[in-house]
């Protein structure tokens, strides 16, 4: 089976709920689905791909946690939101068993060193996990396959060369953006290792936090110098593997990049942290640096005088960049390639039948066309929740959750050890120039 089960596999009924244990369907495709008459029964199997089937238990063992999402609101599912929590989750299942055969007919595997980066990258600075894939409405188990599909499709494209950037494609790219790269200040390009200052179990959001004492606040700042000066010891030391030393030991967002900040002038650091960094030369490591943040480990990799910035500065963030551009494309058409070249069949998408309201929107656009303003129905008001038909619950968009969170490096993270943003460092060197991206609030 493409996944192991981790989760149960009963659908609970999509009714508020009242304290007590949420009722359960019975398994397979008998019962009335998730309690709503007018959505039919789930079928066993949901789905097939060549000769595997996709049985209705590993769908419910995604399905239910879905639906436990509502109950835990004391809210009922809208039959819009469950009907397309059915249809995405039996095409996510279809399309995983379909890169799962696909890598295994051409002995392709994805790397599992970069899986349990990504995993453990997730958890950073979570406290109650469990809580998290609650609210997510995701196992463990299930996370877990949706960063192997995304692996898998990485390691499918790559060995069809479609990831591969070459020489004069960034030099193409360089001259497009070398513009936005000019500054009337010098500027260095820098990781760091931040140790923060504090208690080693961080009180949950909304949990009250006390007011340390003076001897906790001193303890604390002993145990985060003596901490950072370890690590400095082997930051230092020859041979050393400064990035990889950041991903596994640095405890700021920037350590799934490397503790990679990108480039940057003085006055985008807090005081502190820029008078070391730019005392040092390319290739030194700062001892431990104090700010407001905690203790910096930092290691200087370039610096740049005013001007314009050279393209071998900017040659690693190009290619990340053009990579990630093909990548975004490759999986597109990837997945339309393999889903043609398949043999599927989607029980699920039989039993649901046509979506209402795809036939709406089909029926608005031929008004339209024939001579009906925009938005307006001839026989009543027009839906609620928005011109695409999305419901009065507010779930117009995809069902959230069935989506895996972003590769590392997809998204600026919160960063630190600047003075913009509240404290926040720039997340490696935005596309646009040297000014950090904006991090997400």
């Amino acid at each position: 089976m493409f996944m192991s089960l981790s989760a149960c596999t009963k659908a609970p009924q999509p009714k508020k709920a009242d304290g007590t244990e949420v009722t359960q369907a019975e398994e397979g495709g008998d019962s009335a689905a998730a309690g709503n008459s007018e959505l039919p029964a789930i079928p066993d199997p949901v789905a097939k791909v060549n000769d595997v089937v996709i049985t209705g238990e590993l769908f419910h063992s995604i399905y239910d946690l879905k639906l436990q999402k509502y109950a835990d609101r004391n809210r009922d599912i809208p039959k819009t939101a469950d009907r397309r929590y059915r249809k995405s989750i039996v095409d996510r299942l279809i399309y995983q068993e379909i890169l799962r055969q696909e890598a295994k007919k051409r002995s392709i595997a994805y790397d599992k060193a970069e899986l349990q980066q990504r995993e453990d990258a997730q958890k950073r600075g979570i406290k109650d996990w469990e809580k998290h894939l609650r609210r997510r409405g995701e196992s463990e188990e299930s996370l877990r396959q949706l960063y192997v599909a995304e692996l898998l499709e990485r390691a499918v494209l790559e060995a069809d060369g479609k990831l591969a950037v070459t020489d004069e494609e960034i030099a193409g790219e360089y001259e497009k953006v070398k513009p936005n790269y000019t500054k009337d200040k010098e500027r260095v390009r820098a990781r760091h290792i931040l140790i923060r200052v504090g208690p080693e179990q961080k009180p949950a959001p909304g949990e009250p936090v006390p007011e340390p004492t003076e001897a906790q606040k001193k303890e604390w700042e002993e145990a985060a110098l003596k901490k950072a000066e370890e690590i400095y010891a082997k930051a230092s030391a020859e041979g050393a593997d400064f990035a990889q030393l950041a991903i596994e030991l640095s405890e700021g967002p920037s350590a799934r990049k490397g503790g990679d900040l990108g480039i940057f002038a003085a006055d985008r650091m807090v005081e502190e942290f820029s008078d070391a960094a730019f005392t040092l030369e390319p290739g030194e490591v700062s001892k431990p640096v104090k700010t407001k943040f905690g203790f910096h480990i930092i290691k200087v990799e370039g610096k740049y005088a005013p001007g314009e910035l050279p393209i071998e500065a900017l040659e690693d963030q190009l290619r990340e960049r053009l990579s990630a551009r093909k990548l975004h494309q490759g999986r597109r058409d990837l997945k339309e390639s393999l889903l043609e070249s398949y043999a599927v069949e989607n029980h699920m998408e039989k039993a649901l039948g046509p979506d209402p309201r795809a036939e709406r929107r089909k029926k608005a656009q031929k008004q339209q066309r024939q001579g009906h303003p925009p938005g307006a129905r001839p026989n009543g008001p027009a839906p609620r929740g928005g011109p695409h038909g999305a419901d009065p619950h507010g779930h117009g968009g995809p069902p959230p959750g069935d989506e895996a969170p972003p590769p590392a490096g997809d998204k600026a993270p919160p960063a630190e050890g600047a003075k913009a943003d509240g404290g926040a460092a720039p997340a490696p060197a935005a596309p646009k120039g040297e000014a950090p991206a904006t991090p997400p609030k």
